[in-house]
């Protein structure tokens, strides 16, 4: 199959669960499993737009329920021989065939019909003798709204959220491929811009430098543009709003990332324009020491837990002991964010995993200093980790004064 869900491993967690069969609902998760656009239909993103079903039994081939536009190229795409469909809004046709046998005069629905799609699933499950049985369903994204419908379902479902997040953690190769080219040309669009930022430059100025150099870096490696870029980079002010024209002694945070086929990079620095303020190198320097020794901890086997307790710890042991940070990092992949489970927080369950690929951070954003953040993306490997797009950790100097117009 095209996409990248392991069959093998999915079943063993469905078995620890107790599950017969999983359902994929959100658009990401079938696009993981199956490598195949889910239709137009799953950008509003509510349940029913498209179904996976994925069987326990990894012999058992997968199923699916998605819109009539897109049914064949879904097909083709995945290579699921069982496509089932329900009628979009979008009315299609055939050259020169007749047009098809349906009933006259009844409009089709103005986006689709959940209850439709439902009876889709039931029949799908039916056929597969897994009605009444326990079905895994991601209730974390399916919404309050429409869950009620799925009751007319007669299965047992079960909130398999964080199973699928599991799966998804680990990475397969052409994943990783992925995520390296984003965080490769992300790098280089930071350092195009501490090479062209000047002061009296705005945020936006800023941002556009930046886009410009991640761009032309994929260019330069003969590759497609991204699909998409997305940046929060402030000057001065309280970090995280944009803020400018950057000023002598002015912090500029830069936290950035590129989308390569759906998967976001996720990665920052901080710079200065000319000489910091002592209050903000005293910051930066602990942060980077806290960074240092939570980096230190990312090891496959050990606690998301005790990561974060021995980055907080150390930056409590400096001093800044109201320092609360939420999380110091979390995974990467393809989501509608860049920010995806698992996460390096106090009450994390997870454990760092050879196959995951992780953002781990040290930010901090102090109103009337500026924005700090110190962020690697990072590849879990058998004997640690591997910073996928490497950058020197210190503040980051700007020092070109305005261009003079001629």
């Amino acid at each position: 199959m095209p996409g990248f869900l392991d069959r093998h491993r999915a079943a063993r967690l469905m078995q620890d669960e107790g599950l017969d069969a999983l359902v994929l609902a959100q658009p990401e998760s079938i696009i993981y499993a199956t490598g195949a656009f889910p239709g137009v239909a799953t950008y509003w993103r509510r349940a029913g737009a498209a179904f996976v079903l994925v069987p326990a039994d990894p012999a058992a081939p997968l199923a699916a329920v998605v819109g009539d536009l897109q049914a064949s190229g879904f097909a083709r795409q995945s290579g699921i021989a069982e496509v089932r469909t329900h009628r979009l809004w979008v009315e299609t046709g055939r050259f020169p065939e007749p047009l098809p046998d349906l009933p006259l005069r009844q409009p089709r629905p103005a986006q689709y019909d959940l209850a439709v799609a439902l009876d889709q699933l039931r029949d799908c499950l039916a056929e597969r003798r897994l009605l009444n049985g326990r079905i895994g369903l991601e209730l974390g994204f399916v919404p309050a709204a429409d869950f009620p419908a799925f009751v007319a379902v007669p299965v047992a479902w079960q909130d398999c959220t964080r199973l699928v997040e599991r799966l998804r953690a680990i990475k397969t190769p052409a994943e990783i491929e992925r995520l390296r080219h984003a965080a490769q040309y992300a790098r280089a669009g930071l350092t195009h811009l501490l090479e062209r930022a000047e002061l009296g430059m705005d945020a936006a100025q800023l941002t556009a430098i930046w886009r410009t150099g991640a761009l032309a870096e994929a260019n330069h490696r003969g590759h497609p543009e991204p699909q998409s870029s997305w940046a929060y980079i402030s000057v001065a002010g309280d970090g995280f709003a944009p803020g400018g024209p950057l000023e002598d002694g002015d912090l500029v945070k830069i936290d950035v990332g590129c989308v390569v086929a759906g998967y976001s990079s996720d990665g920052g620095r901080t710079a200065v324009a000319g000489t910091p303020h002592p209050e903000a190198q005293r910051v930066h320097d602990a942060l980077r020491r806290s960074f240092e020794a939570g980096f230190a901890c990312l090891t496959p086997g050990t606690p998301l837990a005790e990561i974060y307790r021995v980055t907080a710890t150390r930056m409590w042991d400096q001093g800044f002991e109201a320092y609360g940070r939420g999380h110091f990092g979390h995974g990467v992949g393809a989501s509608i964010w860049s920010e995806e489970w698992p996460f390096i927080a106090a009450g994390s369950d997870a454990v760092l995993e050879p196959g995951m690929v992780m953002a781990f951070e040290t930010p901090w954003y102090i109103d009337g200093l500026g924005g700090f953040i110190i962020e690697d993306q990072v590849l879990i490997t058998d004997a640690g980790c591997e910073v996928m797009a490497p950058l020197p950790r210190e503040l980051l100097p700007i020092s070109r004064a305005p261009r003079r117009s001629a």
